[in-house]
């Protein structure tokens, strides 16, 4: 009896053991599929971004660096683009107190490729030249575009009165030389030479006043210009440190009676 007890024991652990063996093989053999693929993926993974490997430098360093193509990409230089890179791109980079660059790039899709960019610094002579062939030019060079943009809408809008006044003032001349040549003709009748007089002055004041407006315009106009170069020459943005010696010189009138000042401005660079 004893014994018929222990057999069966033994044959049910037998059997749980081979249930539990079974488990663990099923286990086993079901994880060998996971296990092979991350060993091949790994590797390629790996390859891949060890492989793809495209630097774009800048000098100086530390541009804004963007790739405009069929991706979009940007960074800061040093920088490495770790994707294959395949057809035209065009690359911009950006500094303060440096000027934009930009330029078209063939991607071969080796991925190893190596693009140096040289940045050229703003200075104060380049802004000079800009504020002299438009001004505010070269304040909206030397990033300080809303002065620019002031100074480009006063110059235009001086210009454009300058323009209205100077062609009021023809069609004055032109009106007082009529009457002029009226009077010329008729001062000979006594009855018509008091009106004649009296439309030659009146041609004559307006043209006075037309005188004096585009003078005006154009002093002001003149005005805004000097100011517009004086201004880049003496507030240019110290980018680089870049030395300027600048000069400012008065000179009393020689006569006491005179009212006339001789003023100088003189840069050294």
């Amino acid at each position: 009896m004893v014994r018929s007890m222990r057999l069966a024991s033994r044959s049910r652990q037998s059997r749980l053991s081979q249930q539990a063996l079974k488990i663990f093989l099923t286990t086993v053999i079901s994880s060998f599929p996971f296990l092979a693929h991350a060993q091949i993926s790994a590797p390629k993974a790996t390859e891949l971004e060890n492989a793809a490997k495209t630097q774009i430098l800048s000098r100086p360093s530390g541009a804004i660096v963007s790739l405009q193509g069929e991706y979009g990409l940007a960074g800061r230089a040093p920088y490495t683009v770790v994707h294959y890179l395949k057809g035209r791109y065009k690359i911009k980079a950006a500094k303060y107190g440096y000027e934009n660059w930009s330029k078209e790039f063939f991607f071969a899709g080796k991925g190893n490729e190596k693009i140096s960019i040289k940045l050229s610094p703003k200075t104060r002579v380049k802004g000079f030249y800009r504020s002299m062939l438009f001004p505010g030019w070269g304040q909206a060079y030397a990033d300080q575009r809303v002065k620019g943009a002031l100074i480009a809408t006063a110059q235009s809008v001086s210009l454009g009165a300058l323009i209205y006044q100077n062609a009021q003032y023809n069609e004055a001349l032109d009106d007082f030389n009529a009457a002029a040549a009226a009077f010329q003709q008729g001062q000979g009748d006594a009855v018509q030479r008091p009106i004649l007089l009296g439309q030659l002055n009146a041609a004559q004041s307006e043209l006075d006043g037309r005188y004096e407006a585009r003078r005006r315009w154009a002093l002001f106009a003149a005005s805004i210009y000097v100011y517009n170069l004086l201004d880049i020459l003496l507030f240019f943005p110290s980018y680089h440190h870049d030395n300027v010696e600048v000069n400012l010189t008065v000179t009393p009138p020689v006569d006491p009676a005179s009212e006339t000042f001789k003023v100088g401005v003189q840069a050294q660079f």
